[in-house]
């Protein structure tokens, strides 16, 4: 009896170093996001915050980006080891050579669209001729918008504008400086109908037969083929993290706000943002599945997309080339 309870007594002072081991054994990744953080990031967020990666032993770096096709390009390079991009933006990219897929779906369904203000009597496509914006060439948006111009008959040679980054295009825009603003209203709606204390007209493409994949977690197919258990470890938390900020939507803004003190934006504009991505997690085919999974006609849907409208070479990319549910449970 005294042998077994010097075993129990020895093993119970190994117990502090035994987690020691475990919390020191964390592997560090970063994360890129698509542009400046918005309420789409509160999964990611909240799955760094209340430690949902590092139970599934990964300690995550989310920082922001330039824009979804040089997110694409810093994780195809290995520079970032995941990152927050557009599904359009990334079947472009691989016609072009890159290699990585989206891992996990998160806006599954697209918010790209066209804002603007309520006074500019610019309300339709063709309204849009002759007009003038900035063009953010890493944007997902941007990328898109040559499809949208040419299945709404605008034409595209008309419009005017000048290379900016997203936030200074914003500006110009609210400034009326520029007739027209271009991004995903999941992200930009709330802010600049704030800052303009106004409410702007919105041409979603969408609404005009453009329906694509927007953001998800990308991972390279070197990562995915190199380091498989950590790709599903953090796909495997990043849908728990979703699960959790739909359970508890006001936390997941807590979350933000914790995370991201110097966004600029008020707990209003998140909450606005975070509900809007919320309503994007599924498309009718992924309805009744669970968060994260991805339906291959959907992808084959916006690669049919690009190639009528964008110029995207027939046949050069398939679905099995820019997703994956392999690393999620059906």
């Amino acid at each position: 009896m005294r042998n077994c309870r010097q075993h129990i007594n020895v093993g119970l002072a190994l117990l502090p170093l035994l987690w020691a081991g475990y919390a020191t054994a964390q592997e560090r990744v970063s994360v890129r996001a698509d542009v400046f953080f918005y309420g789409a990031h509160v999964p990611i967020m909240l799955g760094v915050v209340d430690g949902i990666y590092k139970r599934h032993g990964i300690e995550v770096t989310f920082a922001t980006g330039r824009g979804s096709a040089t997110t694409i390009q810093t994780v195809a390079n290995m520079s970032d080891q995941f990152g927050f991009a557009d599904g359009a933006t990334l079947v472009r990219l691989t016609a072009q050579g890159l290699r990585a897929k989206q891992i996990v779906g998160i806006l599954q369904t697209g918010s790209n669209s066209i804002m603007t203000l309520p006074d500019s009597n610019i309300r339709q496509p063709a309204d849009l001729n002759g007009k003038t914006t900035g063009f953010a060439p890493g944007s997902a948006t941007d990328q898109i918008f040559p499809a949208f111009a040419k299945k709404t008959g605008i034409d595209y040679g008309s419009i005017k504008g000048l290379s900016v980054d997203p936030p200074t295009r914003d500006s110009l825009f609210l400034l009326k400086k520029i007739d027209f603003d271009m991004a995903l209203a999941v992200a930009q709606l709330p802010i600049l109908q704030e800052r303009c204390g106004c409410k702007l007209n919105l041409m979603r493409f969408s609404d005009y037969g453009l329906n694509l994949i927007s953001n998800g977690i990308v991972a390279s197919d070197r990562i995915i083929a190199e380091q498989p258990d950590l790709v599903r470890r953090f796909a495997m938390a990043t849908v728990e993290a979703i699960d959790a900020a739909v359970a508890d939507p006001q936390h997941g803004i807590d979350v933000f706000m914790q995370f991201a003190p110097n966004a600029g934006f008020s707990r209003n504009v998140v909450t606005e943002q975070w509900a809007e991505a919320a309503k994007l997690l599924h498309t009718p085919r992924t309805r009744n599945k669970p968060y994260g999974i991805m339906d291959a006609q959907d992808w084959q849907d916006t690669i049919n997309l690009l190639e009528e409208y964008v110029n995207l070479p027939k046949g050069a990319v398939t679905s099995d080339k820019v997703f994956t549910n392999a690393f999620l449970p059906q």
